[in-house]
């Protein structure tokens, strides 16, 4: 059963970061910032708590071998004030849709199954983030915000973040930012030094 668990990757060697001294100053220096975020101080603990949780039920393939922490980085983007744009027919900002919601979250949870959101079990919480985004959520509680809009904004932002983990491309084979230099290797099963290859041929 573990062999096929989805967090197989058929590039079991390859290490994207291996390769960072390539990248130009401006592009290592982004990607320090973002491996080692300074903290923030918008989301509470407990919202912390349900961010990792959230995270891991929708996105159990990768989320387990991610170097960054989500809820660290969207804290500190939340206190860059790099949330404060509006969702397409939104009234509210992004960050207002995202504080609200785990608000709302942590009060549904705890209302009709009597414990916080990141103690319920994986499937639990699925049913859960299923149920916001087909607008299934306790009316009485989802007052300040839609649980649909929640779950779609939210998602979307942790998303971004997800796939701008350099584990991640390593663990999916992306090659991480563009080089200073092009590619060589055209024909079937060529690669490129610093491209990665499936299996254990990043060792040869």
């Amino acid at each position: 059963m573990k062999d096929q668990h989805p967090k197989k990757t058929y590039y079991p060697t390859y290490d994207v970061m291996s390769e960072k001294g390539e990248w130009d100053p401006i592009t290592q220096q982004v990607i320090q910032n973002r491996t080692h975020p300074t903290e923030g101080n918008v989301l509470t603990p407990e919202m912390k708590r349900t961010l990792q949780a959230y995270s891991k039920t929708l996105f159990p393939s990768h989320v387990g071998e991610q170097t960054l922490s989500i809820s660290l980085i969207l804290d500190h983007r939340l206190t860059e004030n790099k949330l404060k744009s509006y969702p397409k027919n939104s009234l509210l900002s992004k960050e207002e849709i995202i504080l609200y919601g785990l608000a709302h979250a942590e009060e549904e949870c705890v209302l009709t199954d009597q414990k916080p959101f990141f103690q319920m079990s994986d499937d639990e919480r699925l049913k859960k983030i299923i149920s916001w985004k087909h607008q299934l959520g306790e009316e009485s509680v989802w007052k300040n915000v839609s649980c649909d809009l929640f779950y779609t904004t939210l998602t979307s932002e942790l998303l971004k973040l997800i796939y701008s983990d350099p584990s991640v491309w390593s663990n999916i084979g992306y090659g991480g930012p563009a080089y200073p230099r092009g590619y060589y290797a055209y024909g079937p099963k060529q690669f490129d030094s610093w491209e990665a290859k499936p299996h254990d041929e990043n060792l040869s």
